[in-house]
């Protein structure tokens, strides 16, 4: 056997470890009724808010509607002020944050950060003239960038409000869109109904945040002294700090978990394990961890990296392009993504046709090119991680983008620290809560804190806009012509959806590199 066809067979092995009958519905996620309490804004100003004058009344009517206002939403309002020659005025951002960033409004948790190079990733750097702190910007900074943007342009935005109900009316030939606006604890929400004439749905990938269906969890918080958050929604309250102080003094002689082992526990591990007493690390399936290199950006990077009118432009495509490993392509970016060769396995490239019989050859060929960059990421954990017991735990067994890479400069040493502890389950995940803490392997961990690091519904698994409209209910209903429920109708790559008329997706900026990872 070839070492291509050795990895395959191991690769399987972990693979159907983790095979569920249930699949998807293992999950649970914050739009169901019973956690709704816990996708609650926590940091808003109701009072901020109510104070504003607000757009959107009960009956108006207006051009552009664009239904979220994170980084799609802002970009697609940007370009239709700039490029489609819509005024500023004609046209309403919601959503129901309050205010704009999307997942960066949502993500506050220590230590969240781009792990795409922030040149790249942040929107309009040539356009606003920001030259990022860092090569890797924080959140807050991200966000600030949005607002930034929103600021150049002037947008109209009604943030604490969440659409309901969107339907297609061919007398007036508009959408009619239900909404209601959260007007701060104890009060009742505001209902509104308005019209327009195009509808754009920019709700995101991940709209929502999710965590393992399992047993006990209203036990372990309603247990007294316990607590619990989901890391898209950090209570800092709890915790101690702020997102641009994180001194988690709060977190001083408790014990802490943390479920799930992805890109965002791998930034969440380091900061909590500089605060708790002990810190257990629940993991189901390892991730690849590649090196993060941060670096302050100096007034010499910089020269060399805004060296011309359209740099910015440019070098996003050269990301995706040395991404997609087009032919003659200079990595000029040397980015810890641009090393991942797997990923042009998974929306692959103008290169080869793939013709029906040579699905298994190409299947060898794409591990082929995958393999030294996943030995190099194995071999790191060995440099790393001084328990080879742990290391060998620590260690993942499928192609590089099976599951998503991370990028971190601390998280796999956090592991050397007395007071952390990898808790591995060999796929089988945690099992339960109780009112003590969780169980795993057969074994109860008793905590204080118990932080989920367990991601968000995917809307790149099922691509219906609706479902990527960030609303705390479970099914959004959105009709069209003919009164054709719009839950199959899917968008291709982010545009028009037949029969259904003035909308447009613009869930993920398409299926190109620069929509999934460049723009977020």
């Amino acid at each position: 056997m070839t070492a291509a066809e050795n990895l395959l067979e191991k690769y399987a092995a972990e693979r159907d470890k983790r095979l569920r009958p249930e699949n998807l519905q293992k999950w649970v996620n914050f739009r169901e009724p019973e956690l709704t309490d816990m996708d609650r804004d926590l940091y808003v100003s109701h009072a901020a808010l109510r104070s504003q004058d607000q757009p959107l009344k009960d009956g108006s009517d207006v051009q552009v509607l664009i239904v979220g206002a994170g980084i799609h939403g802002v970009m697609m309002a940007h370009r239709m002020v700039t490029q489609a020659g819509v005024k500023s005025d004609d046209l309403v951002l919601v959503d129901r944050a309050g205010g704009f960033g999307g997942t960066w409004y949502w993500n506050r948790y220590p230590g969240v950060m781009c792990d795409v190079e922030g040149y790249c990733y942040l929107p309009l750097l040539e356009e606003t003239g920001y030259v990022p702190s860092q090569r890797y910007p924080t959140g807050d900074e991200i966000r600030e960038q949005c607002e930034r943007v929103a600021r150049q342009f002037n947008p109209k935005s009604q943030f604490g409000t969440t659409t309901t109900h969107h339907q297609w009316d061919e007398d007036s030939s508009r959408w009619i869109v239900t909404m209601k606006r959260d007007s701060g604890p104890g009060k009742i929400p505001e209902s509104l109904t308005v019209k327009t004439q195009f509808l754009i749905t920019a709700g995101g990938v991940h709209p929502t945040p999710q965590i393992p269906r399992l047993n006990g969890l209203g036990v372990f918080r309603s247990a007294p002294g316990k607590y619990v958050m989901h890391t898209g929604r950090w209570d800092w309250a709890c915790s101690g700090g702020s997102q641009t102080e994180p001194d988690m003094i709060n977190f001083r002689g408790k014990t802490v978990g943390i479920i799930g082992t992805g890109a965002t526990a791998v930034q969440v591990l380091p900061h909590v394990a500089k605060w708790a007493k002990h810190v257990y690390v629940f993991q189901r399936t390892p991730a690849y961890v590649g090196a993060h290199s941060q670096k302050t950006t100096t007034k010499e990077d910089w020269e060399k990296v805004a060296d011309k009118q359209g740099w910015q432009y440019e070098r996003q495509a050269n990301l995706d392009a040395t991404m997609m490993r087009e032919p003659g392509t200079v990595d000029v970016v040397q980015d810890g993504w641009s090393q991942v060769a797997a990923l042009v396995a998974i929306v692959g490239g103008g290169n080869k046709i793939i013709k029906a019989g040579e699905e298994k050859e190409h299947e060898r060929a794409m591990v082929e090119m995958d393999l030294p960059w996943t030995e190099k990421m194995r071999r790191r954990i060995d440099e790393e991680v001084r328990d080879p017991t742990i290391a060998a735990k620590l260690k993942p067994w499928y192609s590089g983008f099976c599951k998503r890479p991370t990028f971190h400069d601390s998280y796999l040493s956090a592991f050397n620290e007395p007071h952390v502890t990898l808790v591995d389950t060999d796929g089988a995940g945690v099992k339960s809560y109780t009112a003590n803490g969780v169980v795993a392997n057969s074994q109860e961990y008793e905590l204080d804190v118990l932080v989920l690091a367990t991601g968000y519904t995917n809307s790149v698994v099922d691509p219906c806009p609706e479902l990527s409209v960030n609303a705390p209910i479970a099914k959004l209903d959105m009709k069209g012509k003919k009164d054709e429920e719009l839950e199959r109708k899917k968008s291709y790559w982010g545009g028009g959806i037949l029969d259904f008329r003035r909308m447009v997706d613009e869930w993920k900026k398409a299926g190109d590199l620069h929509g999934i990872v460049v723009e977020g």
